[in-house]
């Protein structure tokens, strides 16, 4: 499979897994391990059928820091996209797109809207977004049309404008399905202002009084218009006959900086995200929420916290995948055969990256002596994973400039340190 890879793409991986050791946008698959079985059971029973079939759900996807989140996300994301889903990967943050702002939770699903790309336009980062979307939409209508009906010139912009309004029915928000299609129409006339204006509405980036009410866009997405924008989005995916809108929210850190009021109001959004996901209004959408620890989900003893817990509580597995929860700590029962599965793959992009060859037994040495270096300093916190990526990449570095180096457990320690404390006559020697 790494055959497939050019150096350069090789090469970005290698340097987004050593810098940081999380995974890369595209290239994860290459070094995953341990998750096959899971996504078949995502892939077969609700990708190929139930959610293409008009069903929706929700799943919680529980891992500590480093442990695999966001890698299984972008591997489900990788599965919808060869299914003809649009994805929205939506990192959440307290500051960016805290859950108690749904207006913000909307804003990041409309900004990281991605149709199926290539690995080139992936890398590139040009077509993320609603914007890039309506675009092609624009270009795949106009495009069919002339091929299929032969028309062109006003003749065919007017075709246009009549599918982009028949896209929009049903719309809870009219405001939504008002900008989408004048956003489609700015772009039969290249009107790039009218195409900015409704962009910026449809992204959360301001209202314009005079210019959106001019057009018919009488008030802006605010908290109270949020889900019933987001439902009026899922409405105008599956109008235009895409299989259905999967939504990845990453929660990248704990949520203890939140008032006890903003906690609660999470909660509450959260809650009613899990019950929109078993409503008509949400039919072809799958959504997945990943968090470090869900004890603070959980934990607390008012209301709110209790109707969570009993909609979460179940655990998804290969033979109950209604269950709600993902456990990831579940996934490697061996974390040792694990790690040397993933170790061996990586070395084999890392070759790729910088044609440099190791032999064999060099390399299934190297990965089981950091395998078990990195089990004994993990004390069965998953985070394992990304601590031993990176000493990965670092002991290939080490071998490339240095290839007589003595692979043993002092080098697996040194492999493992951060390298602060390094000797700086190593470096420049």
């Amino acid at each position: 499979m790494v055959d497939n890879l050019t150096a350069r793409q090789a090469r970005h991986i290698i340097e987004v897994v050593g810098s940081s050791g999380t995974p890369p946008e595209w290239g994860f698959q290459f070094f995953s391990s341990g998750l096959d079985g899971y996504l078949k059971v995502i892939e077969d029973d609700y990708l190929k059928s139930f959610v293409r079939e008009g069903g929706s759900s929700f799943k919680v996807v529980v891992g500590t820091y480093g442990g695999g989140k966001t890698h299984f996300l972008y591997s489900v994301r990788e599965l919808a996209w060869r299914h003809d889903y649009l994805v929205t990967y939506c990192p959440l943050s307290a500051e960016s797109s805290p859950f108690h702002r749904l207006d913000m939770v909307y804003k990041s699903i409309a900004v990281n809207l991605m149709r199926p790309l290539t690995p080139d336009e992936l890398l590139t980062g040009g077509e993320r977004g609603l914007g890039a979307f309506i675009k092609a939409v624009y270009h795949d209508m106009k495009t069919a049309i002339a091929e299929e009906e032969g028309i062109a010139g006003e003749q065919l912009e007017d075709r246009i404008r009549a599918i982009a309004a028949d896209s929009v029915r049903g719309c809870e928000n009219p405001n939504f399905g008002k900008a989408v299609r004048l956003a489609i129409e700015a772009l039969t006339r290249n009107d790039q202002d009218q195409f900015d204006a409704m962009l910026q509405y449809l992204t959360v980036d301001g209202w314009d009084r005079l210019s959106h009410k001019a057009g018919g866009v009488l008030q802006p997405i605010d908290r109270s218009q949020a889900f019933a924008t987001i439902r009026s989005l899922v409405t105008w995916v599956r109008n235009l006959r895409f299989g259905g809108i999967i939504i990845l929210f990453d929660e990248a850190e704990q949520a203890g900086s939140m008032t006890s009021k903003q906690k609660e109001l999470m909660l509450a959004n959260l809650r009613e995200m899990v019950d929109q996901c078993g409503a008509s209004s949400f039919a072809n959408t799958m959504v997945f929420y990943a968090i470090p620890n869900e004890q603070f989900l959980t934990e607390g003893r008012s209301p709110a916290y209790e109707a969570l817990r009993q909609r979460i509580q179940t655990v998804f597995d290969y033979t109950n995948p209604t269950g709600v929860k993902v456990r990831l700590d579940r996934i490697a029962r061996d974390p040792k055969t694990l790690m040397n599965d993933i170790g061996r793959k990586l070395c084999g992009v890392y070759e790729n990256a910088y044609q440099f060859r190791m032999p064999a037994d060099q390399t299934r040495n190297l990965v089981r002596v950091l395998a078990d270096a990195t089990a004994e300093r993990a004390f069965g916190d998953i985070g394992y994973k990304r601590m031993f990526v990176q000493a990965v990449v670092r002991a290939m570095h080490a071998l490339r400039f240095e290839p007589d180096t003595v692979i043993d457990e002092e080098f697996a320690t040194r492999m493992l340190s951060p390298g602060e404390d390094a000797d700086p006559d190593d470096i420049y020697e």
